[in-house]
């Protein structure tokens, strides 16, 4: 399981925070749910 809220104060933060780029951190947070849902499928299949 994953979890990922992206707080801000405002719209620049969030419009910030979303952008395109290693700063993405709703990309990140969907990423890593990705990653461990292969390795739970790696660790059940053997």
């Amino acid at each position: 399981m994953a979890f990922g809220v992206l707080t801000t104060d405002n719209e620049a933060q969030a419009l910030a925070r979303s952008s395109d780029d290693e700063h993405n951190k709703g990309r990140e947070a969907s990423l890593t749910a990705v990653e461990m849902a292969l390795l739970k499928k790696k660790v059940q299949n053997g």
